[in-house]
């Protein structure tokens, strides 16, 4: 699902392909990602091509510009954590993006961003903060384009050890 620019020289990406052979309702593709939970009873992840299944979400679909086409890269406002601003892409002169990569199911943050994340005394991958549970942190929200993408303490924390 890459675009041409991240695929090997001389090589269209299926999806582009797809596109040339107008095989496509609409050039859309999407992914849907179950728990193993949800997998337990039935429900699947899996991919839509030309179409997207209504019936696996709720409200409308929020569409925003892909500034970076190389990787997804869409614009980042900033991330709330427990309902707070970390104004994380404050005095950026090139702005925040944040990029939805298919192929895993971890969150990472460059450097700056884990260093921001630590000072505000955050748990990351490399930064263990000592805590009763993971409902101390909160909820966080990827702010995107002025809108709140909410992610539980459960999606965005490992379960402590």
């Amino acid at each position: 699902m890459a675009y041409p620019a991240l695929a090997e020289k001389g090589v269209v990406p299926v999806f582009d392909e797809m596109i040339n052979q107008k095989l496509l309702k609409t050039n859309v593709f999407a992914f849907y990602f179950t728990s193993k939970q949800a997998e337990s009873s039935g429900l699947n992840s899996d991919l839509t091509l030309g179409y997207y299944d209504k019936s696996k979400f709720k409200g409308d679909v929020q569409w925003h510009p892909v500034q970076y086409k190389y990787m997804f890269g869409v614009k980042l406002d900033d991330v709330k954590v427990g309902g707070k601003a970390l104004n994380m892409c404050e005095g950026k002169s090139e702005g925040c993006m944040i990029t939805f990569d298919s192929g895993t199911s971890l969150m990472s943050f460059p450097t700056w961003a884990a260093q921001k994340m630590m000072q505000n005394k955050l748990p990351t991958a490399n930064f263990v903060v000592p805590c009763k549970s993971q409902a101390d942190f909160g909820d966080m929200a990827l702010v995107i384009n002025g809108k709140d993408y909410v992610l539980s303490n459960e999606e965005w924390m490992f379960p402590s050890q």
